[in-house]
């Protein structure tokens, strides 16, 4: 078996197909990070000839393997100018001839869906309870489809303003149209008022998970929860056994997935390593 191997479009799926969390949605990150490979069967690798970044997941889609050997082999093989890693645990500081520049630490959440009630009856569900119905009363309602319009870059470009955004959350948000029209399994929840889009999510498939990697709200009351309540009895109705809510992201998001039951699954950590000698990158922020 050779110790890495490119993946094709019907390899990618595969891999997908035995994932655990959005961290393993090979087909749409092939589309943002870069040329697609697998790591002895186990991790996934990206790299960006362009931005000469390699992106690593050092979460196992099969038996563990040696993380630091995964790191040296492709850095090796590459020769990147960064190296973006998500890894269940803390790397060290330097690796060969790179050095860490970034650490963040976060969960990812997922709502376990055999205990979860979608009929929302019942002391535990009361505040969920009245912010669906909430959302039904202002008239909202959902439609699942493919195509990107419009009035999705609107909302897009809504959420760029308002966030300072890195080079890979931008290589993402632009992938999304690739990604509908590319692969069969990814939707788009998308959520109307008085016939305009308010809000959408992306939302794709792995083993037993329904995951949703990206969502793009304007300013409407009970907008978020309406879309995730949606989602569950979805997600149930198609019979699988996890929701997946993505990362913390920040406290008011995590209270969020919290108070939607969600528990955090998987612990992440992010670190972004820069080699020796090479300026740091100017990146969308300007910074």
């Amino acid at each position: 078996m050779a110790t890495l191997k490119r993946l094709t479009k019907n390899t990618l799926i595969l891999y997908q197909q035995s994932g655990h969390f959005d961290e393993h949605l090979a087909s749409f990150y092939s589309l943002a990070f870069g040329e697609p490979y697998v790591y002895k069967d186990t991790y996934l690798v990206y790299y960006d000839r362009f931005s000469k970044i390699l992106y690593l997941s050092l979460f196992e889609l099969n038996v563990c393997e040696d993380k630091l050997q995964c790191i040296e082999t492709t850095a090796k093989l590459f020769d990147p100018e960064e190296i973006v890693i998500t890894s269940p645990e803390k790397l060290q500081t330097d690796i060969g001839d790179f050095h860490c520049v970034n650490i963040n630490f976060d969960r990812d959440y997922q709502i376990y869906l055999p205990k979860f009630n979608e009929t929302l009856e019942g002391n535990a569900y009361k505040q969920l309870r009245y912010r669906v119905h909430n959302a039904i009363k202002r008239g909202y309602y959902l439609e699942i489809g493919r195509k990107m319009a419009p009035a999705h870059y609107h909302l897009v470009a809504c959420h760029e303003t308002a966030k300072k955004c890195d080079l890979w959350d931008s290589q993402l948000y632009l992938g999304i149209r690739d990604y509908l029209k590319h692969f069969a399994s990814p939707l788009l929840f998308n959520v109307f008022s008085n016939a305009m889009l308010i809000g959408f999510d992306v939302v794709d498939f792995l083993n037993d998970t329904m995951t949703i990697p990206l969502g793009f709200y304007l300013n409407y009351p009970s907008l978020t929860d309406f879309i995730l309540f949606k989602e569950i009895v979805y997600a149930k109705e198609k019979g699988y056994t996890w929701l997946d809510l993505g990362w913390a992201c920040n406290s008011g998001v995590e209270l969020f997935k919290k108070k939607w039951m969600a528990e955090p699954r998987f612990e992440i950590w992010a670190q972004e390593y820069v080699k020796n000698g090479v300026k740091d990158r100017i990146v969308l922020e300007g910074k």
